[in-house]
């Protein structure tokens, strides 16, 4: 007999009222103290953000512009809760981030993070990430349109330039690489009515076709890239193989082609064969023996890939295989435990936001109140991780970028406050439409599979 998955809540009632000690705001005065600390981190420059604001002079890895640590993401964030009803401060902060961005973004194009060419124009860290944000922030300004078009066209203009392919960017088919950004220029596609920008991406896809392995896997980011030794596999979502199946599944969606849809099945059940499975739950293992949750490397981002070549393909199996490793994470006693590879980190990358965003994810894919149980009750598990002073309430994460103990609490989408703002702003809406059984929408990214509304 299968063991019960029981989820517990963190908001202990004791007699009708919360147990001395206990207590935990609502999500809306939470998601309030996480803006006060995004605020601060505002600096003198309007729009542009110190991504530490303990420490102004941190530079992240990804720059002042990024959706991953820079005022992009700030963007995204504030555009959702605009949306969402909030508040027109979060109107007002989005545009102002928006206008540094967009008198800034030409100025980052032949640099990044990493020593990979092109890797400027990325969707993590780069212009395609900084696109797809312009390109939902053209229904709160018309100017920004024109911006997301110069960044499309930017894109489109540059492949083949760098990489050392006849078409793409950074010569890697992974989501931090050619990946990433054919992800964008579908979306753009469709949205601004340009289909030289799905042409160009399609180029590049047969390229990735073409790259697949004996044994259904793709070539992953290079090990030396982070300092690792040679002959290490990197085949989580941002860096291999996990995510190339996501973007074959988009592929497939935006053209029809067969070719894609078979490719991303493959890739799929390649996953599926590399997961360790205990009755009805599934693991991600890393290389260390570790097991991270996270959407970079771990469960959260094998659950998105899945999820997308279920839509691609329509085969159930795929969908299945998400919820066996949603049930993974449950079972490894999250929400409340810290499990090797996953203590302290909480943002959208790597951590308990991602877990978060996976659970209602599933939710919304399958209407099972397990997994709005489960959301809810992480949510309240990273509100008590939260540091909180007259400040705002913030989180002191680590980070897989940096070395081990370093804990910094950054306000960008990615890795910072902002991303946890809005996995916890998605959590409210669905527990408020759940509750008055009535609809709500949300933003979504194109590296993001769920539905981006319910009812």
């Amino acid at each position: 007999m299968t063991q019960p998955i029981e989820i517990r809540s963190a908001r202990i009632d004791y007699e009708g009222a919360p147990f001395p000690g206990t207590e935990l705001p609502s999500l809306p005065e939470a998601i309030a103290e996480v803006d006060r600390w995004i605020d601060s981190g505002e600096s003198e420059q309007p729009g542009r953000w110190n991504a530490w604001p303990d420490r102004p002079d941190f530079e992240p890895i990804y720059g002042s512009l990024s959706l991953n640590t820079g005022a992009a993401g700030v963007a995204w964030y504030s555009l959702a809760a605009a949306r969402a009803g909030l508040g027109e401060g979060h109107a007002a902060r989005a545009r102002r981030a928006a206008d540094y961005v967009a008198s800034s973004w030409r100025s980052a194009l032949d640099s990044g993070p990493f020593p990979l060419p092109g890797i400027g124009l990325a969707h993590y860290g780069g212009l395609a990430g900084i696109a797809d944000v312009f390109l939902e922030l053209a229904e709160l300004d018309p100017r920004y349109r024109e911006v997301a078009v110069q960044q499309f066209d930017e894109l489109a203009e540059r492949s083949g330039r760098t990489g050392g392919r006849e078409h793409g960017w950074t010569g890697l088919d992974g989501v931090l690489g050619d990946g990433g950004i054919v992800l964008a220029l579908l979306g753009a596609a469709d949205r601004l009515g340009e289909p030289r920008y799905r042409e160009a991406a399609v180029r590049v896809g047969e390229l990735i076709l073409a790259d697949e392995r004996p044994d259904s896997s793709w070539p992953g980011t290079p090990p030396a890239v982070f300092g690792m030794p040679d002959g290490t596999e990197l085949d989580g979502f941002e860096l291999g193989s996990i995510g190339i199946a996501f973007v074959l599944g988009r592929l497939a969606e935006a053209t029809g082609d067969e070719r894609f849809a078979a490719a991303a099945g493959r890739a799929a059940d390649a996953i599926a064969a590399g997961l360790v499975t205990v009755g009805d739950a599934s693991l991600v293992l890393r290389g260390d023996g570790s097991y991270f949750f996270g959407y970079c490397t771990g469960s959260s981002g094998a659950i998105r890939s899945l999820v997308e070549v279920f839509h691609a393909t329509g085969e159930r199996r795929h969908l299945d295989r998400a919820l066996s490793l949603g049930r993974g994470i449950l079972r490894s006693g999250v929400p409340g435990r810290a499990t090797k590879g996953n203590a302290h980190v909480y943002h959208q990358c790597c951590g308990s936001a991602a877990i978060l965003e996976s659970f209602l994810g599933l939710w919304l894919e399958t209407g099972d109140r397990l997994w709005l149980d489960a959301a809810r009750a992480q949510g309240d598990d990273l509100l008590v991780s939260a540091h909180v002073d007259a400040q705002g309430r913030r989180w002191y994460s680590e980070s897989h970028v940096l070395p081990t103990g370093t804990l910094k609490a950054e306000v960008g989408h990615q890795v910072g406050a902002s991303g946890i703002a809005l996995a916890l702003l998605r959590l409210h809406q669905a527990l408020e439409a759940d509750a008055a059984s009535a609809p709500f929408s949300t933003i979504r990214l194109p590296d993001d599979p769920y539905p981006t509304a319910r009812g």
